[in-house]
């Protein structure tokens, strides 16, 4: 039976349509306030006018308010901010263009999560809640992660976490045993792990997806396929997907800049095919990717040897 091919969709532990329902409930959550806070005669009028619709109320109720799906969301900001992250944080949708850059979405990101309520008026949690944290809140932070990661900057364990989608205990764990030793940050401040050790931890995780880079943006793809061929924990088909989703947004990008079959390409990522073993295209791609020809042809011919020592039927091969 085919393996069925994972979507970008699948990246992310929450659907598009829990964080939605989320997102509705936080600006619920703001509603309650200016309803009660706001001009004594007016203040109903001007919750229904942030809204977008009028509501019998603006508390939460059991698990949100029985109108929720009456809030036109879609017209918020706070949509759009959130859906950028989403999108961004698992690396699910378009990669940020000239529209806007990654550190306006961060400035507004912080803006939500420090600004917005974090209960409603009666006291009742938001998906905000940092005591109580729901999806909309880990999206958030997750985005934040990313950001840190790609500008340079060390992670704390719970950033890890969160990238790499495991629980804290078991990125703990994990550290660990590899020998990665956290560092002191300020006073107050969660211990970090640098950011060299965090891409090379982060590399060998399965659950991990890089960052796709824009052409023209500033990051160094070779520091990450290095860290992703030099993992023993990912295979070198791990290794070839991520580096393929890091670097183009499809095969046949890929195969056009290196200069090779697209078809090739395809059957070096499936472990039940047997391209042909083709030392100057493996060159040819390791230079497209960015990473270390020697340490990526010898990944390749290791796991190519390996598929052919194992009996098989029905093996087919594509020419570079």
């Amino acid at each position: 039976m085919a393996k069925q091919k994972q979507t970008r969709e699948d990246r992310s532990p929450f659907s598009r349509d829990e964080i939605i329902h989320e997102v509705r409930l936080a600006a619920l959550g703001m509603a309650s306030h200016i309803a009660v806070w706001g001009h004594r005669k007016e203040a109903l009028n001007v919750a229904s006018h942030y809204l977008g619709v009028e509501l019998d109320g603006y508390d939460y109720e059991g698990d949100g308010h029985p109108q929720l799906a009456s809030i036109p969301i879609e017209e918020h900001f706070l949509y759009t901010v959130v859906m950028d992250a989403y999108d961004h944080a698992y690396q699910c949708g378009d990669i940020f263009d000239d529209t806007f850059t990654v550190d306006e979405r961060m400035h507004e990101v912080a803006a939500v999560l420090t600004g917005f309520p974090q209960t409603d008026f009666n006291g009742e949690p938001t998906p905000l809640n940092g005591l109580n944290p729901q999806k909309l809140r880990q999206v958030l932070e997750t985005f934040f992660a990313r950001c840190t990661l790609d500008n340079g900057g060390n992670l704390t364990v719970p950033q890890l976490a969160l990238l790499a989608n495991m629980g804290e205990a078991a990125v703990r764990t994990s550290l660990s045993a590899e020998g990665i030793k956290t560092i002191s940050s300020q006073k107050g401040e969660k211990n970090q792990v640098p950011h060299a050790d965090a891409i090379a931890w982060l590399s060998g995780r399965r659950n991990f997806v890089p960052t796709r880079r824009q052409p023209g943006v500033q990051g160094n793809p070779g520091e990450l396929a290095s860290s992703l061929f030099a993992a023993d924990s990912l295979t070198f088909e791990t290794a070839l997907q991520k580096a393929i989703s890091a670097n183009y947004t499809t095969i046949g990008e890929l195969a056009q800049a290196a200069g090779v079959s697209s078809i090739w390409i395809e059957e070096l990522q499936d472990t039940s095919k047997l391209p042909e073993i083709n030392l100057d295209g493996l060159q040819k791609l390791a230079s497209a990717l960015q990473a270390p020809v020697p340490l990526f042809a010898g990944r390749a011919v290791a796991a190519l040897l390996e598929r052919r020592s194992k009996p098989a039927a029905g093996h087919t091969s594509a020419a570079t």
